[in-house]
């Protein structure tokens, strides 16, 4: 593969041929070769299994990683992962200025249900300044507000 055509499969989504992970709780120091320069490099595995690992993208970065960390294969500090890692859901606090509109100019129980997910106080901030701005009812930023109180009372219980 080109470096063109590595770098088109990082930005398409696709697949890369192989990952590896670390299975132990510290860190892992491996050697692997850059995907574009084609230079050996240290890379540092660290963190949790879900976020822990190195993908190769052709198959002379693939035998490179096996010699250079083969001590690692056999002790089993690094393995072959089987399945993709699963990406963690967006969290319930990210909403962009669209949504936000959205949710103002839609049905009452759309935003009454999405408020009850909200797990910090500066999503419903931003709702309830905008809210203000755009001059909806009292009922509206009356909810925000009780919401905003729950949500300081949640942290601190």
């Amino acid at each position: 593969m080109s470096d063109y055509d590595i770098f088109s499969a990082m930005q398409e989504g696709q697949e890369p041929l192989v990952r590896y992970k670390k299975t132990i709780v510290g860190k892992v120091h491996v050697v692997a070769l850059n995907p574009f320069s084609e230079t050996p490099e240290g890379v540092i595995l660290e963190g949790d299994g879900r976020d822990s690992y190195i993908e190769l993208w052709n198959p002379k970065q693939i035998i490179f990683f096996e010699r250079m960390n083969q001590k690692h294969l056999e002790a089993g500090r690094i393995v072959k992962m089987e399945k993709p890692p699963v990406p963690e859901p967006p969290s319930p606090n990210q909403l962009s200025e669209k949504e936000i509109d959205e949710l103002l100019n839609g049905k009452w129980l759309t935003l009454k249900s999405k408020l009850e997910k909200f797990t910090d106080t500066a999503p419903v901030l931003r709702i309830l300044n905008r809210a203000r701005e755009l001059e909806k009812s009292e009922r509206i930023i009356k909810n925000l507000e009780e919401r905003i109180s729950q949500i300081e009372l949640e942290k601190y219980e």
